[in-house]
């Protein structure tokens, strides 16, 4: 069985959201305290909705936005 995953930038302020990320069905690649940011694969049929659900209602959570340098032809087929 194949999953295609899907590179987004999650941007926040605080503590709270990384902590919630490593408790998701997320694979959290990296995360940049300083620069408020971090970077996860999701699978590509959940999408950004269901990053943008689970943590609308956490404190600090700003945006989700789809990562620029993910390569669709790097997924494993």
């Amino acid at each position: 069985m194949v999953v295609e995953r899907m590179a987004y930038i999650v941007y926040f302020q605080g503590k709270e959201v990384p902590k919630k990320l490593n408790g998701m069905d997320v694979h959290v690649a990296y995360v940049s305290k300083r620069a408020n940011y971090a970077i996860v694969y999701v699978d590509k049929a959940k999408g950004d909705k269901v990053l943008t659900q689970a943590l609308s209602n956490v404190k600090g959570f700003q945006s989700v936005a789809p990562s620029l340098f993910f390569d669709e032809n790097v997924n494993l087929k």
